[in-house]
Order: structure tokens, then sequence, then C-alpha cells
């Protein structure tokens, strides 16, 4: 499934292994998230995810590729009650991609597909350091609401900030 957004602009979702590992190593990667210091949790998460979305009909992963080269990607599910609530995992752009609102037609394609999904809300969350400020920008312009800061999160002194945007 490809969903056209703009001209030159066509997101992909991952349908096999090799898209699943190209997009894990995009993600991974020095040229994707500012703050290159994953939790260990994070890391097998940014292995997993994409992967998983090829089995898993509620989980999505999709991503933009220019020159053959994956320049950014996106992660959610529907949440694990399958009620109508979503969550976005993660989402990331290529440094040389971000001043060209590559995120924001992501954020945006993922906000349509969830409505005509008939979801209800969209979940996420960022970190409260200064290199996430661009992210809480990002959700904030689109409509998502700060709900709460969770402190010492990830690791002492990085804390997590959920955000929520009703559908």
């Amino acid at each position: 499934m490809e969903h056209a957004l703009k001209r030159d602009f066509r997101l992909h979702a991952v349908h096999t292994m090799e898209e699943a590992a190209a997009v894990s190593a995009f993600l991974l990667g020095p040229d994707c998230f500012d703050d290159q210091r994953f939790t260990p949790g994070e890391e097998e998460q940014l292995r997993l995810l994409p992967v998983q979305s090829i089995g898993l009909p509620h989980m999505h992963c999709w991503y933009e590729r220019e020159d053959e080269q994956i320049v950014a990607a996106i992660l959610f599910a529907e949440n694990e009650h399958r009620s109508g609530g979503y969550r976005l995992d993660y989402f990331g752009v290529h440094r040389k991609c971000r001043q060209r609102k590559v995120g924001r037609r992501m954020i945006d394609a993922m906000i349509r597909y969830c409505i005509e999904s008939d979801g209800r809300y969209i979940e996420t969350f960022t970190c409260d350091l200064p290199p996430y400020d661009a992210a809480r920008g990002l959700f904030e312009r689109s409509g998502f609401e700060f709900i709460c800061h969770l402190p010492d999160y990830y690791y002492p002194g990085e804390g997590k900030l959920l955000y929520m945007k009703r559908l």
C-alpha cells in the first residue's frame, strides 16, 4: 500500500524483511535522531517493530525514499485494546530533509489513516530534553495536546512527555 500525499512524496508500507531491516538501520543510524543515546529497549523496539508490522494488521511502518535511500519513517499501531485508540511509537526524518515538512506530512498521513479507520485518538510521547524540541513543536502544531510529564523515565534527568490527539 502506498499513500500519495503531495507531488514527490510517497509513503511506502513495509512489506518485506529487507524493507524492515532498511527502516531499522535508518532509525538507528546517525542521520535520523539528534539524540543517539538509545535506551536498550528503544534499540530493541527500533529493530523489532518494523519486522512485526509485516505480519500484524494493527501495526504500521511506513517510510519515504529519496534516491533509493530511506529519508523518513513512521511506526504506529492501534493500541492493545483495539477500541479505536492509536499510538505513534516512532518517527524520524533524515537531517537533510527536515526543512521540507516531511515529518509534518508523515504525521498528517498517519492522522488521516487513523480517522479513516474510525480511530478515536492518537497518543504519543517524546523526551523532555532540548534535542526533542522540534518533535514537541510538531506534535503541538499537529493538534496533539500535552497530557503529562513523567520525570526520570528514560534515564535520571531525562523525562517522558505524553501527548494525545482526539480524532
